[in-house]
């Protein structure tokens, strides 16, 4: 049944997302953590353009808003005979954003999934990591970008729209070490007005017709749940977070 006559829609916006491969490495030799805060994070990376997943607006890259984020990865194992603490410090551009610890039972692997929300190109995000003995170490990183909260048109522009996701993936997927998946976070369709306009737990394609500004959704992990959350497993290194990403959407605005 046809609600609204086709002449009733302007022309057909398609946003189309290339999303990049992490970026891994995996020591040869673990290395013990320190037993007290570094001076030097373990981990730093600068980002460059090359590491932003490419957003474009009917073929452009100028899409009017888009927000980018990134996700760093860190894991290892703790050898020792009884439970230990790891400890984390999360650092943008040299300033501390947040710091935090969690418990590893022996002879278990552990995960760190680092979320830095808005990053660009320039960038330096860092992870630092320390622990209560130094029987447990590190020998996994890795980080990968992706984008949030997209929309056709400039911060403030109200308008009606039909919108579906298409091409849901899960991101990124992990092959170093013996990775294994702790949970994918599931996207939202949002309208940026206001809270209840959230859509919650969506991993598959959805169509809506609702009144949208600033952003037609926002990512799970990094985005809705943003900061460090941690795994830990028997077996697997990393135990890692991911999300599930629409990689185009077809929008028509009601005229």
């Amino acid at each position: 049944m046809t609600i609204i006559s086709a002449e009733k829609w302007k022309a057909v916006k398609i946003i189309t997302i290339e999303l990049r491969d992490a970026v891994e490495n995996l020591q040869s030799t673990p290395t013990s953590l320190p037993t007290s805060e570094p001076a030097e994070s373990q981990i730093s990376i600068t980002l460059a353009e090359a590491d932003l997943p490419v957003v474009k607006l009917n073929g452009s890259p100028n899409i009017p808003a888009i927000t980018y984020i990134a996700l760093v990865y860190a894991g290892g194992q703790n050898t020792d005979s009884a439970s230990q603490t790891v400890y984390w410090r999360l650092l943008k551009n040299g300033s501390s954003l947040s710091n935090g610890s969690f418990a590893v039972d022996a002879n278990y692997y552990w995960t760190i999934t680092a979320r830095y929300f808005d990053v660009n190109a320039g960038d330096t995000i860092e992870l630092r990591l320390w622990a209560s003995s130094t029987n447990v170490n590190w020998d996994y990183d890795a980080y990968v970008c992706q984008y949030t909260r997209p929309f056709p048109y400039a911060s403030g522009v109200v308008a009606d729209l039909w919108i579906k996701t298409k091409d849901i993936i899960a991101h990124p997927t992990l092959t170093q070490g013996n990775p294994s998946v702790a949970k994918i976070e599931q996207y939202r369709l949002s309208s940026g007005l206001t809270h209840y306009a959230d859509r919650y737990h969506l991993y598959d394609e959805q169509e809506h017709f609702e009144r949208w500004s600033e952003y037609l959704m926002r990512v799970g992990g990094g985005d809705v749940y943003q900061g460090v959350v941690y795994n830990t497993d028997s077996s697997a290194r990393p135990f890692y977070r991911c999300n599930y990403i629409p990689t185009k959407i077809i929008i028509r605005e009601l005229k």
